[in-house]
């Protein structure tokens, strides 16, 4: 077992498990409860919290249930609160009766402060793919063990206590805290608000917005019903938001146990409200993908070995189940992230080659892009699909081109003309639609760049707005849209050439006219222009320091020589790069915000000005291995994925943030858990070892001769 940079932190792996230990020693009570965890079930639900077992955020919960997959989620089981007892040890004196010490296990927080406090008997919590492990350490020796299992492809949990080595008999008290709400908003309520009715021995309880059957395994019970008020989130404070709420307990468990002897007792919540069924599984599955991606990294790199199995199985978390697209046959899909993020256009094409293609996953792969091409209206892909009603959003320029780069990679990684096939159609619809104009302005211009968007749209990937303030206006002509736009033509002329030659070339001209218009966005002053702003019958340079300029200097059908290439790539590296990611704005610059911290307008306001985003290191690293893949270069690039995969034994264990703090020391933020960083990271990791390797073989060739 190799030690790693957080303390009491040790990470394993096998081909079949990846676990994250967390020792907690008395006083690390605050970093458990800031160390955060999370498990999948497939269906876009989930299990969150954090190591101390303390709920953070309103979308904490031992059970999240995709009522809808992958959306319409549902907060059904927040927390157990425990309450051990022991018996008296019998020392009272002066005829006193001996009183019953207790303990709380788990410490929650309430509006008036922590209730109960914490006891200080956490010793270890353990994290592995699809469970979650506490370690109790009993007051005069011994253990009680809690164990959370998630079914996978099913909305249910398992929670699985275990006494061990008691020197005192004893009882451990289960108090299921229920919320049973839509996962975004937090709820007051009274105790009618809930019904209960018994189910055999267990029990469905439910509001008007969900419902959970509880069953229980050797274990008594006792129906009492307790409304536990004013349960606060210390996250949701820190956003500004409402951060408390009332949480109900339908029944009260009781686990007995006895001195020296193991005793064990288990609780099952399931949001599908079926009593009876005996067919949900806990087993661990196996990390799909897993040995693929790690066979294609050599024997003798260690490092990017351990870092691409643990992304791989980082990469799964994000892969579910959509009911049903157009054609109503069941769809893959991709959550942009955890908590709150539900499956998104431009993250899904933008993740899709790390999370799909380089784990070998090609089925999926296909299946994903078939369904977003069914949803292709006009030329543009759904930004998004409603959590409640379903309906697509279409408010993007750029998810197109990336479907193209997707669908094009898709071919181009499997040779499967057959598959890829199937996505020509939609392909040509986003190609004909961009060039004759479609939604919210988009159209090729006479000189061949695309221009989309006005002063009150936001199209692009830096989209953020609140109250009716737009802090990255970005309308007029991108240079990333032009440069993916570019890319894609060619492309796509590429794969057409022998079955269309006459749509391919005319695929073809259309790329040319771009790459001989794409000049306007040098900067005489070094890298490339952020976007061309129209003005009266002109189009001016916006001159920011910005990451958007990196794609055209990564994708392989660039429109830039070598030497622009370089040049964007220094720009970058000297006033954006920083060891997790790329910032969006240069420091120094008109509205840079090196913070992203406070309420939802002042994050939304450093979103995209300032703040780190890990997933442009993947583009980063690509354009620095085009212009210098030497062993020098490759090791500076080593060290920059090092220090971002590290983050992985932090905050949420082996997942990577989807922000961080401008200025240092870049505190993740945002999303704890998001699928483009986790893809890009990947394919980072794959193209530096596939570049190390080339250039470790060509210096040995050059010795032998």
């Amino acid at each position: 077992m190799a030690g790693l940079a957080h303390p009491g932190l040790v990470w394993s792996t096998t081909m079949d498990e990846l676990i994250y230990h967390m020792d907690v020693r008395p006083g690390q009570a605050e970093k458990a409860i800031w160390t955060e965890w999370l498990l999948p079930d497939g269906l876009g639900g989930f299990a969150m919290g954090t190591a101390l077992g303390t709920p953070t955020r309103r979308y904490h919960g031992l059970l999240v249930a995709a009522v809808r997959p992958p959306v319409e989620r549902m907060a059904i089981l927040t927390q157990i609160a425990e309450r051990l007892a022991l018996e008296p040890d019998g020392s009272a004196g002066g005829g006193a009766v001996p009183m019953a010490p207790e303990w709380w296990l788990t410490p929650l927080r309430f509006e008036s402060g922590p209730r109960p406090a914490d006891p200080g008997l956490l010793t270890r919590f353990e994290k592995g793919p699809s469970w979650v492990r506490w370690v109790f350490a009993l007051p005069g020796g011994g253990t009680v063990e809690k164990r959370l299992d998630l079914a996978r492809g099913r909305n249910a949990a398992r929670v699985r206590y275990r006494v061990e080595g008691a020197t005192r008999r004893g009882c451990l008290e289960l108090r299921p805290l229920l919320s049973l709400r839509d996962f975004h908003s937090l709820r007051r309520r009274d105790m009618h608000d809930y019904s209960v009715r018994t189910a055999g021995e267990g029990v469905i309880v439910a509001t008007r917005e969900a419902g959970v059957l509880i069953e229980h395994r050797d274990l008594t019970f006792h129906d009492e019903r307790e409304q536990w008020r004013h349960l606060s989130f210390e996250w949701e404070s820190r956003r500004g938001l409402d951060s408390a709420e009332d949480v109900f307990m339908p029944r009260r468990f009781q686990l007995h146990f006895e001195p020296s002897r193991a005793c064990e007792g288990e609780l099952r919540f399931s949001a599908e409200v079926e009593p009876g069924r005996n067919d949900i599984g806990f087993a661990t599955p196996a990390v799909p993908g897993l040995a693929h991606a790690v066979s294609r990294v050599p024997k003798h790199d260690a490092e990017a070995r351990q870092a691409v199995a643990r992304l791989t199985e980082a990469a799964s978390t994000f892969v579910v189940g959509r009911k049903a697209g157009l054609e109503g046959r069941p769809g893959v899909t991709v959550i942009a992230g955890y908590p709150w993020f539900a499956d998104w256009g431009r993250d899904t094409m933008i993740a899709l080659p790390g999370l799909l293609m380089e784990t070998g996953r090609f089925d999926e792969a296909l299946v994903t892009l078939e369904l977003f091409g069914q949803y292709v209206r006009r030329g543009l892909l759904p930004n998004r699909f409603d959590d409640y009603t379903g309906g697509a959003h279409y408010n993007t320029v750029d998810a197109s081109l990336w479907f193209l780069h997707a669908a094009t990679e898709y071919r181009l990684r499997t040779g499967d003309e057959a598959g890829f096939s199937r996505l020509v159609e939609p392909c040509v619809k986003i190609v004909e639609a961009y060039q004759h104009g479609t939604d919210y302005e988009i159209h090729l211009d006479h000189d061949g760049l695309i221009a989309a968007g006005s002063a009150n749209t936001q199209l692009t990937w830096m989209d953020a707005q609140r109250d009716g303030v737009t802090f990255t206006p970005r309308f007029g002509k991108c240079v990333e849209i032009n440069a993916l736009w570019h890319h894609g033509l060619r492309r796509l002329a590429e794969a057409m050439g022998e079955h269309a030659p006459y749509r391919a070339t005319q695929m073809q001209e259309l790329a040319e006219r771009c790459a001989a218009s794409f000049a306007w966005f040098i900067c005489p002053d070094g890298g490339l222009y952020d976007r061309l702003r129209p003005a009266a019958s002109r189009w001016d340079p916006v001159a920011e320091v910005r990451p958007n300029q990196i794609f055209a200097a990564s994708l392989s059908y660039a429109p830039l020589d070598d030497a622009h290439r370089a040049d964007v790539v220094q720009t970058v590296r000297a006033s954006l790069l920083t060891p997790y990611g790329l910032r969006t704005l240069a420091p120094g610059s008109p509205g840079y915000r090196g913070r992203f911290e406070g309420n939802l307008f002042d994050r939304d306001a450093a979103y995209h000005n300032g703040t780190v985003w890990p997933w442009l290191m993947g583009p980063y690293v690509e354009a620095a291995l085009r212009v210098d893949s030497s062993e020098k270069s490759c090791a500076e690039l080593r060290a920059l994925l090092k220090s971002l995969t590290a983050r992985m034994e932090e905050h949420c264990l082996g997942q990577v943030s989807e922000v961080c703090d401008g200025d240092e020391p870049h505190a993740p933020d945002g999303c704890p858990a998001q699928a483009w960083s986790v893809a890009e990271l990947l394919r980072a990791w794959m193209l530096l070892s596939a570049a190390d390797s080339a250039t470790r073989t060509a210096a040995n060739s050059a010795m032998r001769r």
